[in-house]
């Protein structure tokens, strides 16, 4: 008789337990249709010709507040100088910097890298061809014109990793910033 009690009240249980989560499951589609209802107002349908004016900006999903009636009525002058933003979804770290901000901030200091070591890769190639073309010529004024070329492009390539060091550096700098003040591992990446 043990085992039959045991899987009665087991039975018992499974149903109580499915009971409350068809409540819980109607009570959270209810709040579902409010909050659909509530946000009804302002909002905007983006097609795909338009999508590409919108791609490289952030994503956000608040809704515009209303302009109470009594700021509408005011004149220009009479707005203050700082106006509070609305709050977002968006994660922020110690110091209020969005995730958005993190990732575009990451995104430009490795392109500004990227572009320094393409244009150290090319320097050299400039470089191998002004040889080539010092040592297949002949006339000996020709030849001062391209050890000329020569001497720019090597000062050139010194400014280049100059540049490419100080890249790196703040790029390294900026990391480290960006642990400081809490901002999450995958907004670095």
């Amino acid at each position: 008789m043990k085992p039959i009690s045991v899987v009665l009240v087991g039975l018992l249980v499974a149903s109580l337990a499915s009971f409350g989560y068809a409540q819980s499951l109607a009570d959270l589609a209810k709040k579902e249709k409010e909050r659909r209802q509530a946000v009804k107002g302002d909002t905007k349908v983006i097609t795909n010709e338009q999508a590409a004016k919108y791609r490289s900006g952030p994503v956000t999903t608040t809704t515009p507040s209303a302009v109470p009636a009594a700021d509408a009525e005011k004149p220009v002058g009479d707005v203050p100088a700082a106006k509070e933003k609305p709050p977002s979804d968006e994660p922020v770290d110690f110091q209020g910097r969005p995730e958005s901000f993190w990732k575009q901030t990451f995104a430009d200091a490795r392109k500004k890298v990227s572009e320094l070591q393409n244009e150290a890769n090319v320097i050299i190639l400039k470089l191998n061809d002004l040889q080539n073309r010092f040592y297949r010529e002949s006339d000996g004024y020709q030849q001062q014109e391209i050890q000329r070329e020569i001497q720019k492009t090597f000062y050139q390539q010194d400014l280049n990793k100059d540049n490419l060091a100080k890249a790196k550096d703040a790029l390294a700098d900026l990391e480290k910033e960006a642990r400081k003040s809490g901002a999450l591992p995958g907004w670095i990446r």
